[in-house]
């Protein structure tokens, strides 16, 4: 066996890996029921969801609950600054204009915050960063995880961010851990775009 053979096998063998997760094959469904998908009350204005108060509930949430639209599934570690890795990706999805707007949009932005990897003492800021968000962005949708059954579910990296663009059937178009590069920003939101044409 030649050196840039074993060196193959030596780099297989320490990249990490998302067995869980792989393009082209269902996302494997899960039920995230410690705390869960917020559920905040909101009223339709202009053309868009806004939010009708400030109160915002919590239940039960399956992933598949939200088949039948295209999703980008946004995965967090509850870890200071990690939400800046991947702001480049989110800006690109609010520059495409995508259709999520209203209750009944084709597209959706789903945010899952792994609040079991959170640092000892900073888990209620995590959760009430989460609720800001949910508030300054109605129309998506926001899930605390609370015992990290995303990321064990789908064999995510600890302390990281995710990427994951899944089709009306749950199936992965686009999976990524760790900070995107422009052109997988570019490639990513170009999925979506195109699965959205009638």
């Amino acid at each position: 066996m030649n050196i840039r053979a074993l060196a193959a096998i030596a780099v297989l063998a320490i990249a990490p890996c998302s067995a869980g997760i792989a393009v082209g094959q269902k996302l494997p469904d899960l039920e995230i029921a410690d705390r869960g998908v917020m559920v905040p009350k909101v009223k339709v204005e202009g053309g868009r969801m806004v939010m009708d108060g400030k109160d915002i509930a919590y239940r039960a949430w399956k992933v598949s609950e939200s088949n039948g639209r295209i999703r980008t599934i946004y995965h967090l570690a509850a870890r200071m600054g990690i939400d800046d890795l991947n702001k480049a990706y989110i800006d690109a999805l609010i520059a495409a204009k995508l259709p999520e707007l209203l209750p009944d949009g084709a597209y959706k932005t789903i945010t899952i915050l792994n609040l079991s990897d959170a640092l000892w003492g900073t888990h209620g800021m995590g959760s009430s960063r989460l609720e800001k968000s949910q508030r300054e962005t109605p129309y998506a949708i926001f899930v605390a995880d609370e015992k990290g059954v995303a990321r064990s579910t789908w064999g995510l990296q600890p302390k990281q961010s995710a990427v994951i663009v899944l089709d009306k059937d749950g199936t992965v178009l686009f999976f990524k851990e760790g900070k995107l590069s422009p052109e997988e920003i570019r490639k990513a939101v170009a999925i979506i775009v195109d699965k959205l044409k009638p």
